[in-house]
């Protein structure tokens, strides 16, 4: 199986949860650390062009599209080295849309051959969470999260706001403001936040948050 490495540039069980919005703590804590990436333009070095693999991304005009035109290829990957500490509580969040499987990927380290953990949402609207391989466990990518549909996500490549939180040693899902799942934390090696896609995928992110402690 192949998969396609970029290099960082800057500094168990589930339980399935009831259809209802999450709550937002209206009074977030001191101290904590926000990166925001709207995609106005690359100031964060987002843009690439991989020839041999067909993978590419650019940001222009208010978003980041990320394609893996190879109908061979497993997976395609893009992280920034944010450097939050992943043994404290954090938020990554992203606004996504593609015409075959894109997702949200955090704790990717190309030099420990980490790949991190993947929120993925498939054009016809199935949300899962992979871990990607190389993080401690098995190089193979394993389902964490089986891939699944609910109302509250959108298909036909629309535009799906998607959100992790580790909160204690929980990871909580959200798809929309809906909560989706929450599994006990895996171990992460790097403080990074990106996205991945599959091969054969044309995928689009608006905007990529992330807030830690």
């Amino acid at each position: 199986m192949k998969k396609i490495l970029l290099l960082t540039t800057i500094a168990a069980s589930f339980l399935l949860s009831g259809c209802y919005k999450e709550y937002v703590d209206p009074y977030p804590p001191d101290n904590t650390y926000e990166f925001v990436d709207e995609f106005v333009d690359n100031r964060n070095d987002w843009n690439f062009a991989d020839n041999v693999n067909d993978a590419y991304g650019v940001v222009s005009n208010g978003t980041f599209s990320f394609n893996y035109l190879d109908p061979n290829g497993v997976a395609s990957y893009v992280a920034k080295n944010i450097q939050f500490n992943p043994d404290r509580n954090f938020v990554v969040q992203t606004r996504i849309g593609s015409d075959n499987n894109m997702g949200l990927l955090f704790g990717y380290d190309a030099a420990s051959g980490a790949y991190g953990y993947s929120f993925t949402i498939s054009v016809d609207g199935y949300l899962a969470l992979y871990d990607e391989g190389g993080n401690g466990g098995s190089n193979d990518i394993t389902t964490i999260v089986s891939p699944r549909t609910a109302s509250y996500v959108n298909g036909n490549g629309n535009w799906n706001e998607v959100k992790i939180e580790q909160s204690g040693n929980n990871w909580i899902g959200y798809v929309n403001g809906y909560k989706a799942f929450t599994v006990p934390a895996r171990y992460i090696v790097k403080g990074s936040v990106g996205f991945v896609v599959v091969g054969n995928t044309r995928g689009e992110a608006d905007y990529i948050q992330a807030n830690y402690y």
